[in-house]
């Protein structure tokens, strides 16, 4: 076999074993979800987030759950939409243990007032108001949207090649349940600074504050 025709051979295989793209359709027309796809993936694929794909789809019910053949809707830019995911996380709350809550709040202090203001222009999502995973998505470009805030963030980054850890370094994802946030910096004290949206459930909340350790029990480096 010649040497171009073994090159040729190896690129098909590359071709053939490839994972296929996330679902993309011009906005305002339906996708059919592919297996393997997330509500994330087809969110980056179609420019948009999986807030507003979420929220475009009253037959989503849970945007970590999502079948391979069923279709979404790829919202317009300019589009109006319900709010839906804030009455979903909010029935996440609620079912999340009161002492956990009240521990976190007893933690931490707040050192900046809310804002219903993105960080900057170019912030990755701004429609009705970034939420927690979107902020920290657009503070570390690398770190993908691994669903719903929480641990899983973790085992997902980990399964990503991403270092993790249970100790604070500035430029980290800090993590805790139902919560990530971006850690701008470390104090000689072991306190350290974040900043964060969504604070307290509610899209577009920026804040910053000084939080002690064991605030967040993860970081993804």
């Amino acid at each position: 076999m010649s040497f171009k025709l073994a090159l040729a051979s190896l690129l098909m295989g590359v071709v053939l074993f490839a994972g296929a793209p996330a679902a993309q359709a011009k906005q305002g027309d339906t996708v059919t979800i592919n297996e393997g796809d997330t509500l994330s993936s087809i969110a980056d694929a179609n420019q948009t987030t999986y807030v507003r794909i979420f929220n475009a789809n009253e037959s989503l019910a849970n945007p970590d759950a999502i079948n391979a053949g069923d279709k979404v809707r790829i919202p317009k830019d300019d589009e109006q939409l319900a709010d839906r995911y804030s009455e979903y996380a909010a029935s996440i709350v609620v079912a999340a243990p009161a002492p956990a809550a009240a521990t976190q709040t007893a933690s931490t202090y707040t050192t900046r007032s809310y804002s219903a203001a993105p960080v900057n222009s170019s912030s990755y999502y701004v429609g009705n108001g970034m939420w927690c995973t979107d902020y920290v998505h657009s503070k570390r470009p690398d770190v993908p949207i691994y669903g719903n805030a929480g641990y899983n963030w973790v085992s997902a980054a980990q399964a990503n090649g991403k270092a993790t850890g249970t100790t604070p370094q500035a430029g980290a994802v800090a993590v805790t349940n139902g919560h990530v946030a971006y850690v701008e910096g470390v104090n000689a004290d072991g306190s350290y600074n974040v900043s964060e949206m969504g604070w307290n459930y509610q899209a577009g909340n920026y804040n910053t504050r000084t939080v002690q350790p064991g605030t967040f029990g993860a970081f993804i480096y």
